[in-house]
């Protein structure tokens, strides 16, 4: 399990050569997805209803069409487990909330 008291995620914007703009997030432990802006701004939105209570959902998943690994959060009472490659990463729900409003910020950039 891996806990920080700083963001343990970077969310960017970037460019793939064909599938053009995308938004990138990296986690502590090197592990990366890249996302196209739609399944971004999916993900966004399905960690925020989880977190606000809206949706009953007890895991997000998302396999992005650019990258090789998906998104699989299993939400819990206190946040969300996002599975990463040293194990599980855990979010508290503030943690949650950074990490949808990062993606959201990232798709809404020039």
């Amino acid at each position: 399990m891996i806990e920080a008291s700083t963001p343990p995620f970077a969310v960017s914007r970037c460019r793939h050569r064909v599938l053009g703009l995308q938004v990138k997030i990296e986690f502590a432990d090197g592990f990366a997805l890249r996302l196209m802006p739609a399944e971004a701004s999916s993900l966004s939105f399905a960690l925020s209803a989880v977190r606000s209570g809206i949706s009953p959902e007890r895991e997000i998943y998302l396999s992005p069409i650019a990258s090789d690994a998906a998104f699989v959060g299993t939400v819990r009472d206190d946040g969300i487990g996002i599975a990463v490659r040293s194990g599980m990463l855990e979010l508290d729900w503030p943690g949650v909330a950074s990490l949808a409003d990062a993606l959201a910020a990232a798709i809404g950039q020039g």
